[in-house]
């Protein structure tokens, strides 16, 4: 396949999107959860070939900063969907080797590797213990949330403000009546769950609550029969000694590449 024989369509077909989704259901489960619960914050972009689909840009435009966009695909699709990139500043998860094609396009950017790990519906870490102090926040819980959010600043707490605990899926660690610590599923969908925002109050780090709120997260999806899946930065051993030790295993790699947005996964 070559460049030339892809059209850009401003769209994704949900057809295609749900065939996709059951070869790599991890892979699709943001693009098909963001077309039910989000869809004014969001616009695709697909590349397609003579044969069809071979890939597509998700563009979520929730984020305060700058879009964040999710690129699946074809390695022989890069130069199509880098053509149609948002501008500048913006954040790509893209697959491998792509840089140059979105440097081509978007100028400089760093570039972060990213694990995607996963963790099975069931297995033997379902006996791991449970926090008292973490809780599945609810309505009662705007105010410390919102408390919590404008006092930790963080890219991972970025998207809390305006979240409905009533409606999403989140966890919060309590002490005292305080929240330390935040957790969530991005994606709650049929079989798969996609965990992001795992945040712990500096002050209160080192104490074992990231860990107490990810085995929450764990619980809750397994019991739910989803896999779980999240992003973490393959640099960042200790984040992934934590991910390892609540089932999670390596899946996939990807890469965070940030052209002038300022944000770190």
């Amino acid at each position: 396949m070559r460049e030339g024989e892809i059209e850009l369509r401003p769209t994704v077909d949900r057809s295609w999107l749900e065939r996709a989704a059951r070869v790599d259901p991890i892979a699709h489960a943001l693009a098909l959860w963001d077309l039910d619960r989000h869809p004014e914050r969001v616009r695709f972009v697909s590349a397609i070939g003579p044969d069809g689909p071979v890939g597509y840009l998700l563009i979520w435009l929730g984020h305060p900063v700058a879009p964040i966009v999710h690129w699946v695909g074809a390695r022989g699709a890069a130069g199509p969907l880098a053509d149609a990139l948002p501008p500048r500043p913006l954040v790509a998860i893209t697959p491998v080797d792509v840089v140059g094609a979105v440097e081509r396009v978007r100028g400089p950017a760093s570039v972060r590797p990213l694990l995607v790990l996963a963790a099975p519906p069931s297995g033997p870490e379902d006996a791991v213990e449970a926090s008292n102090e973490v809780r599945r926040l609810g309505t009662a819980d705007r105010l410390p949330l919102d408390g919590f959010v404008r006092a930790h600043r963080d890219p991972e707490t970025a998207e809390y403000p305006g979240l409905d605990p009533e409606r999403e899926t989140m966890w919060g660690f309590f002490e005292g009546g305080e929240l330390l610590g935040v957790a969530r599923a991005a994606v709650r969908g049929e079989t798969v769950w996609l965990i992001g925002g795992v945040y712990v109050a500096p002050a209160a780090r080192g104490r074992g609550i990231a860990s107490a709120l990810v085995h929450a997260a764990v619980a809750a999806g397994r019991k739910d029969g989803a896999t779980l899946a999240l992003y973490v930065r393959e640099d960042r051993a200790g984040a992934r000694r934590l991910y390892e030790r609540a089932g999670f295993r390596p899946h996939g790699r990807r890469q965070w590449i940030d052209a002038g947005a300022g944000l770190d996964p």
